[in-house]
């Protein structure tokens, strides 16, 4: 396995627990900053990427999760139909000539496998090879995985979320199985630490940004947990931007020798210059939202993307108006 090989030390303990210390000023981590956009620089060299997701239904989700607003005991969603087959098509074809690197199919848990199979041929036929087209849905076996596959798919959004079993209706068990399909069936691997709030210990971070290399990740990264009214964790908050670049320098530090894709989300120009190279643009249906949005969510759409990264001094794939 990938988390077999040698560990390459870079920090030391206690730099990390500077990081993830609240109670030590950002003056005295900023060269921790640094350091990671230096080494997230050199890993990917100077790029920037764009992970666009179409959330193709907003099925009400029998799970569960105490965070997401697709869970049917909160009825905290506006449910609208599943996009059409054109819809997605089109949206795709637009991330894809507008300068993409990941087109991301995201569905709710049990939607129908061979549904993503044709949305999977299709959308790779319309988007071409040059750039990941990414599956982000429920449990899979390693049957489903080999399937979407053969379908166009080239790699998988799975993660062990923070305090799964606890604030979820899945077990650590059960999404590392997928996980393992995933890696065994040929898809490449993103893995952020997620759904990251104010609760969460520095060891319970620490845990999922090494779990990223122990898996060998394409890329890591961390996902800030959006409060929706009506969930049970929204009385939490969120996490503040000065945090999240903290913990996206951890994601890049705990993973010195891979993981090129550094992602974070919700986007802030801040953490561009701590380690993350790879930002969302994210429109339709969203579990991070109470209705699904006609246009790019939070009016985020990849033009201001492109232009985000550019400010970043991060290169980006060129669009088809710009070949």
């Amino acid at each position: 396995m990938p988390g077999d090989r040698e560990t390459k030390e870079v920090f030391g303990a206690e730099e990390i627990d500077m990081l993830l210390d609240t109670a030590v000023s950002d003056r005295h981590v900023v060269h921790l900053l640094e350091k990671a956009d230096s080494m997230s620089r050199a890993l990917a060299g100077n790029r920037g990427f764009i992970w666009g997701a179409i959330g193709i239904d907003s099925t009400p989700c029998d799970m569960g999760c105490t965070f997401c607003s697709h869970a049917a005991q909160w009825d905290a969603y506006k449910t609208s139909p599943p996009l059409t087959e054109e819809a997605i098509l089109e949206k795709a074809g637009q991330l894809a000539d507008g300068g993409a690197d990941f087109v991301v199919l995201r569905t709710t848990q049990h939607y129908p496998l061979e549904i993503l199979q044709r949305l999977g041929r299709l959308t790779r036929d319309r988007i071409g090879n040059d750039i990941h087209l990414v599956i982000n849905t429920g449990e899979m076996s390693l049957e489903t995985v080999r399937a979407l596959k053969d379908s166009g798919f080239s790699m998988s959004y799975h993660v062990v979320r923070l305090r799964e079993g606890r604030d979820t209706g899945h077990s650590v068990d059960m999404r590392m199985r997928t996980i393992e399909n995933v890696l065994k069936g040929g898809l490449e691997l993103q893995y952020l630490i997620e759904p990251l709030g104010p609760e969460h210990s520095a060891q319970e971070i620490l845990t999922e940004a090494r779990r990223a290399r122990s898996l060998g990740a394409s890329g890591t990264g961390v996902m800030a947990r959006v409060p929706i009214m009506g969930t049970p964790l929204a009385r939490l908050g969120q996490v503040s931007d000065s945090y999240l670049k903290r913990v996206t320098a951890v994601a890049r530090i705990e993973y010195p020798d891979g993981g090129q894709h550094l992602c974070v989300h919700p986007p802030t120009p801040q953490t561009l210059r701590c380690g993350a190279n790879t930002i969302i643009v994210e429109q339709a249906a969203n579990p991070r939202d109470t209705v699904s949005s006609l246009g790019p969510w939070r009016e985020f759409d990849l033009p201001g993307a492109r232009a985000v990264l550019r400010q970043a001094g991060l290169e980006v794939r060129p669009a088809k108006a710009e070949a």
